[in-house]
Order: structure tokens, then sequence, then C-alpha cells
């Protein structure tokens, strides 16, 4: 198997971490890109939506979104699963679609703007609609995160994700998770001090 990956983005990093977690690095060929956005690359060879991560099953056949990856890891591993099916099930998803939501309103409007067009051309009132609604969602996730404690599952280990990657990137998101949420800094931090597949998984350039 083949799995196209990067080590800035969060949605790479659940994949990854999800294939540690179950100890599958020996099935799993780990190919690191360094420009998502290079038409060039690749990792768009394989993939028609240019995005990552990507993965390539025994079969030949391609599986796209970190999500459905994920899953997928997670029915070969054998480590317990990361998607719990009794009560907790629709809590831990829960938890999981408000951390996609956060990079789903900042990765491709607020940050790649910031990166990659010149500041007279970002959609300024667009970003601060997309923050607000992103601070409302922090709140509640710290919320739902307090119920889970050091719990390990897809949605506690996305939102650790997540906020590991705000850090990285503050100066595309301009929001300070340090200042504003410290507990949630915190609580990722120890996150990644108790599982080693969280802490060798951190974004790095």
């Amino acid at each position: 198997m083949k799995l196209w990956y990067s080590t800035t983005s969060s949605f790479a990093r659940k994949a990854v971490a999800t294939l540690k977690y179950h100890q599958l690095e020996e099935q799993v060929e780990l190919l690191r890109i360094t420009n998502s956005f290079d038409s060039n690359s690749p990792h768009n060879q394989d993939n028609p939506l240019g995005r990552i991560p990507a993965l390539q099953m025994e079969n030949g056949e391609w599986l796209f979104g970190s999500l459905l990856i994920s899953q997928y890891l997670d029915s070969i591993g054998s480590q317990p699963t990361l998607f719990p099916i009794n009560a907790k099930r629709w809590q831990v998803l829960q938890l999981h679609s408000l951390v996609e939501g956060i990079l789903e309103n900042t990765t491709p409007t607020i940050v790649a703007e910031r990166r990659f067009r010149p500041q007279n051309e970002w959609w300024t009132s667009r970003h601060q609609q997309l923050m607000e609604r992103n601070i409302r969602t922090f709140k509640q996730l710290e919320q739902k995160l307090a119920t889970f404690g050091d719990e390990i599952n897809i949605g506690t280990l996305s939102a650790v994700c997540l906020i590991d990657w705000w850090q990285f990137r503050i100066d595309g998101t301009g929001f300070n998770l340090v200042q504003h949420f410290p507990n949630l800094v915190e609580w990722a931090a120890k996150m990644n001090e108790k599982y080693i597949f969280l802490q060798t998984t951190k974004p790095t350039i």
C-alpha cells in the first residue's frame, strides 16, 4: 500500500497517526510531498482531487479523504478501534465533525489566501465571519474534550492534529490559541506526551 502525505497537513497527520497507532508502518509505503499546490507534484498523477492524504490499497484502488483513509486503516489494524461502536460513537464523530469544520473554515480560505495572495486581495469580511465561527466552535470543542479526558479515538486524535496545526500555522490563521484557549493547548500537549504516535507526527517543515 502507498500513502501520499505531508508533514504540514492536519488532514494527512490524522491518517499517518492512525497508521502508526495500528503499527502498520511495514505494510504502507509513506510518500511525502512538500507542496500540494504544485500541479507537477507526483501525487497528482494518482489523485484526481489533487488533495492529501491519498491511500492506495493492496488491490490498487485509491482512497481519498482523511476520514475514509483512517476508517480503512482502522479496519485492518490490530489495536482497539478508534471508531467506537458503542453509545459513544456519535459523541466521537460529533467531536470529529467540529474539528473538521474548523479546518474547512480555515485552510482553503484564510490560510491559503494569506499565503498566496497579496493582502489587498484578501476576502477580509469572509475571513472575519469564518474566524467568528471558529471561535464559537473552539469554545464548544473545549467543552466536549473535557468529557473525554486523555482517551484516544478518532475525535480526540483529530483534535490534537488541529490544535498543533493551528499553532504551527499561527502566521496564517492570525489567532493565538495559547492566548485565547490555553486549556486546549495544554490538553494537546498532554496527549502528545502520552501517545508516542502523536508525538512523532507533529507538524514540521
